[in-house]
């Protein structure tokens, strides 16, 4: 998969096109590969993941709040918005700033408004401040993608810190930097003594207890991402019991060599094994991984004075609501954050974590595929048959296959059995 500066571009691609609102919609279908204006790069997709995400756009189209009126049955889309490309050319005013064979994860939130098509937007764009890859912006489900301006000047593409990063691992960035700038947003102030100056420390408490509330893919990412923190525990709660296995499974080792007191639990036992387990004082940090606002609104019971709630997952509009004990805020000090999305920083911290070792992207791959097997793969995250993340490599053809400890050497394989002549 490497690329040299004679990389052999072809006129057509394959991609996954939606043309209007629904699943029926979605199409894997040849195109014509984009121009690369002066201002621009042509990127080979390496790898793309799908997410919930993807569907809430196939089920909303022109209503989707990162559409602002874009019609997918006037306008087609290429969908796709976790992963990883190498650059194949460059625009003239781009060169010598970027060059053919360079990697780059994605960051597709892009924070400005489009340069084109505005008159495809509601009210021409007026007041639109952020677009996304994926959405307005060219999508990853195809093998390659138009990098426009916007994505280049706003910082978007992030370079890999090493060569070794698996193609997968890099399409996982995005995802993890959602939790990692989760996780930041947590801050608790710190005394050294009744006299000494407040400061702030950011992230899930070190010595401290934290909760995670809810084992799916994105909450098995916030157990390894709070385990480098270094709390002295950290409690997770599940419902369903295979997943509860699951984080035994992948983290007790690796939690017993950091030190860290790793406890599985289900909801209906929480209560008593928070008490027991922080002797009544209640723990440090919750995050609560679940967009279930009931669950929200528990979890500020379980915090110690002090403590920091995350609410990660968003709850459905019309069932968001919750009640709040506001003695709980002015009398114990707590704390209530969130967050949506990430930035640039936030993906270069993935990166760094996965260079470093310190975050195994193999943990968290469940299905693979080629660009044939986008489609079910979609379908199977609409219909929450798969529990984790699912990779495609645009560039290969292969069913959708299951898989258990994914990584580099077993990626290398796949791509050299499957992929596509380029």
């Amino acid at each position: 998969m490497s690329v040299s500066g004679d990389y052999s571009v072809p006129d057509t691609m394959q991609a996954i096109v939606l043309s209007g609102v629904g699943e029926e919609n979605l199409r894997l279908v040849t195109v014509e590969v984009p121009e690369v204006g002066d201002n621009e790069i042509l990127a080979r997709v390496d790898a793309v993941m799908a997410c919930a995400s993807d569907n809430k756009l196939i089920d909303q189209g022109s209503e989707h709040p990162l559409m602002y009126g874009w019609d997918t049955s006037k306008y087609p889309v290429i969908i796709g918005h976790e992963g990883t490309v190498t650059v194949v050319k460059v625009g003239k005013n781009l060169r010598g700033i970027y060059h053919v064979g360079q990697r780059f994860a994605i960051q597709p939130a892009v924070p400005t408004g489009p340069r084109r098509y505005r008159e495809r937007y509601r009210s021409n764009a007026e007041g639109v401040d952020k677009i996304a890859v994926g959405y307005t912006l060219p999508g990853l489900f195809a093998e390659y993608v138009l990098i426009p301006e916007e994505v280049i000047e706003s910082g978007c593409l992030i370079p890999h810190p090493r060569d070794d990063i698996p193609f997968f691992g890099a399409a996982l960035a995005e995802p993890l930097s959602c939790v990692i700038a989760s996780q930041e947003r947590i801050v608790h102030i710190v005394k050294e003594g009744p006299a000494s100056p407040r400061r702030v420390e950011i992230g899930p408490k070190r010595g401290g207890v934290t909760l995670i509330i809810g084992a799916g893919p994105m909450g098995l990412m916030h157990v390894e991402v709070a385990m480098n923190y270094r709390p002295s525990k950290i409690i997770v709660s599940e419902l369903l019991d295979k997943r509860r296995r699951r984080v035994k499974e992948i983290f007790q080792g690796k939690a017993e060599k950091l030190g860290i007191d790793l406890v599985v639990t289900e909801p209906e036992k929480l209560e008593e094994v928070v008490r027991r387990e922080t002797n009544g004082r209640g723990v440090d940090d919750v995050i609560v991984a679940l967009g279930i606002a009931k669950v929200q609104e528990e979890s500020i019971k379980y915090l110690a004075k002090g403590g920091v709630a995350v609410f990660f997952g968003g709850a459905p509009y019309r069932d968001r609501m919750i009640q709040l004990d506001t003695h709980r805020v002015h009398y114990d000090s707590v704390m209530i954050t969130g967050s949506s999305g990430s930035d640039p920083s936030d993906i270069a911290k993935a990166l760094e974590l996965m260079a470093e070792g310190r975050i195994d992207p193999g943990n968290y791959v469940v299905k693979y595929g080629g660009l044939d097997a986008a489609i079910p793969l979609i379908k199977a995250v609409r219909r929450q048959e798969i529990d984790g993340k699912g990779v495609i490599y645009p560039h290969a053809r292969s069913e959708l296959l299951d898989v258990s400890g994914w990584n580099l050497e077993k990626e290398r394989l796949f791509l050299e059995e499957k992929l596509v002549e380029f």
